[in-house]
């Protein structure tokens, strides 16, 4: 015990102790979702940095323990930054204090004060390091011992029909196209907000035997929220009505086990990942910007990973990277690119299983590529702040529609039997520059296609929470009782 007492106190291994909880604490919390070779690198990553920063602090101060501390701090920091920033934002909303152009200038200062501090001071800071020490070591073991319990007791979910759902072995199974046109506003909204008449589109649909529904609308306002809702045909258990802190990790737990995917899965469907969302055995097919994927889901709360999101365009933009800036701004279109050809492909794709395929389209979502007779932008008008040109959007969504008439002319002539298609915005647009009633964020454009053509069950002002309640009841012979409609607005 003394020589363990000794080396807590002369020792700085919280060094290496806060990336290993910053990692193994982020692991835990987002189980099963990050894989554990990812965490493992993501931890090698910041060891190997904090013991770079330490050599450089030792060569600087001369004392282990010093040199420690400001490792510490450093690592801390940029580990801690977004929660810290968010605080702000919380207790100081709009004031120039939560502004990086503040922000930063005062950090550096602080660190500046604390090397002067560190430097000059004859304190031994033992018993901080002791504590530090302790501490840290307590709070790795809960969460090992967490994820121990998380690894042993694991229950898989069985592949069969929840309680909630009703066998029918007498019901067709036609393949189902499940489609997200993202940003899609509402008929009310294009008319009322943009003055905009979508009913040619309508028409288009309608003679392909599509149904609209004109009255529909969103449950949230943000993509991952909204189609966890809608997989899961439930309200989500939300903790605040933020978009972002432990919600959202929960609304892609939500997605990537949700009861839709399960229910065709447990009839006999062969289920095709291609959006922007990871399930369960089929993760994301591209490279998406609002999800976190493989680590960020840990990493996103970070200060690199706060400036990229905040600051980084920007800065590349000032910098003219052209082609930094070029890769920033046409990602999503290279998205929409793969995931529209793949879903074109798995549309001539013969199986013996009925399909289900989910595709997600971030179109007409900002940036708005196109105009309405298929020009490409100029370069200047995709960047960030021109989101809020309706013009420009409504001309994207008139590309967009072209693109997905075509694309559902396709899967109509491709199938062997008539499929069921769903065609849906995930929200309503949201970028407004001067107030307007909230209803209008989850104004969302909502088709259908039955092979019967019969679409008497389907109400003209639900909510998305109950679309697949309707689809399921009406084509699958389910009895899914209907929720009450209503919308929960998040905030920035």
């Amino acid at each position: 015990m003394p020589k363990t007492k000794t080396f807590l106190q002369s020792r700085p291994a919280f060094v290496f102790l806060l990336p290993l909880f910053f990692v193994s604490h982020g692991y835990v919390e987002n189980f099963d979702f990050v894989p554990l070779t990812n965490a493992l690198l993501l931890t090698a990553i910041y060891l190997f940095a904090a013991t770079i920063i330490f050599f450089l602090s030792r060569l600087f101060f001369h004392n282990m323990i010093k040199a420690g501390l400001l490792t510490f701090f450093i690592m801390a920091f940029h580990f801690f930054f977004g929660s810290l920033h968010d605080g702000l934002r919380r207790f100081f909303p709009g004031t120039f204090i939560t502004k990086y152009s503040i922000l930063l200038p005062a950090s550096f200062i602080v660190f500046i004060l604390i090397v002067i501090l560190l430097r000059n001071t004859k304190r031994s800071f033992i018993k901080l390091s002791m504590y530090l020490n302790v501490a840290l070591s307590l709070v790795i073991i809960i969460d090992f011992g967490i994820l121990l319990s998380k690894l042993l007791f694991q229950k898989k979910e069985p592949l069969n029909l929840d309680r909630k759902f009703t066998k029918c072995d007498s019901c067709q199974k036609p393949n189902v196209y499940f489609i997200i046109a993202d940003e899609y506003a509402g008929h009310d909204e294009l008319k009322d907000i943009f003055h905009f008449d979508n009913s040619a589109f309508e028409k288009q649909l309608g003679g392909k035997g599509f149904h609209v529904i004109n009255g529909s609308f969103s449950n949230y306002n943000y993509t991952p929220f909204s189609i966890a809702s809608i997989l899961n045909m439930k309200y989500l258990h939300l903790k605040d009505t933020s978009r972002s802190g432990a919600d959202i990790t929960y609304s892609y737990q939500q997605i990537k086990n949700n009861e839709v995917k399960q229910f065709f899965e447990a009839t006999g469907y062969q289920f095709y990942n291609c959006s922007v969302f990871d399930f369960e055995g089929q993760p994301a097919p591209v490279r998406e910007n609002f999800l976190p994927s493989k680590t960020r889901l840990i990493t996103s709360q970070t200060f690199l990973s706060r400036l990229e999101r905040d600051v980084s365009f920007n800065l590349i933009t000032r910098l003219k990277s052209k082609r930094a800036i070029e890769k920033a701004t046409y990602n999503y279109r290279e998205n929409n690119d793969h995931l529209y050809q793949l879903t074109w492909n798995l549309a001539e794709q013969k199986s013996a299983a009925p399909k289900f395929i989910y595709t997600h389209l971030m179109m007409p979502h900002y940036p708005y590529y196109y105009d309405g007779n298929g020009n490409e932008l100029p370069f200047e008008r995709l960047t960030e702040g021109n989101q809020v040109h309706r013009d420009d959007y409504v001309g994207y969504l008139q590309y967009s529609n072209n693109k997905l008439l075509t694309l559902i002319d396709h899967i109509q002539k491709s199938s062997p039997t008539p499929p069921v298609i769903i065609l849906m915005g995930d929200h309503g647009f949201r970028h407004f520059t001067e107030p307007v009633e909230r209803r209008y964020y989850f104004m969302n454009f909502v088709s259908v296609y039955f092979p019967s053509e019969d679409y008497s069950y389907l109400s003209d002002s639900t909510s998305s929470v109950n679309l697949f309640r309707e689809i399921l009841n009406s084509q699958f012979s389910q009895q899914l009782p209907l929720l009450k409609d209503s919308s929960v607005y998040l905030r920035d």
